[in-house]
């Protein structure tokens, strides 16, 4: 399967929004970007050192319409899920709230490839 850059990119674009909304209140705010690839899959992590996202608030993340935000629509991360889900990959969490939060976007190798 090809990857659909377009739905790629709308992923990107909610994960640094999501970036930008837990370091509104952040001293010192970092947002990292970074890809590794084996031969079997390609993963893009991203991390920054925001407010995180509380253990027990993890497990609903990516249930449609559940949001933390204030103006949010819950949309984002369960769409981002399941275009993840389209290309044969994951979309998976880590954080530690006031620390670190890391999402991070697990591919096939194959998904990439020109075709």
């Amino acid at each position: 399967m090809k990857c659909d850059k377009k739905l790629i990119e709308q992923i990107i674009i909610n994960l640094f929004s999501n970036s930008f909304y837990a370091l509104k209140n952040t001293k010192n705010p970092t947002i990292k970007m970074v890809a590794e690839a084996t031969d079997k899959r390609i993963f893009i992590h991203f991390s920054d050192n925001g407010s995180g996202i509380e253990k027990e608030k993890l497990q609903r993340i990516f249930i449609p319409f559940y949001t933390t935000k204030q103006r949010g629509s819950g949309i984002g991360l369960s769409l981002s899920k399941n275009i993840m889900q389209m290309h044969q990959g994951t979309l998976s969490v880590n954080s530690e709230p006031d620390v670190e939060t890391t999402f991070t976007l697990n591919f096939p190798n194959h998904a990439f490839q020109d075709s």
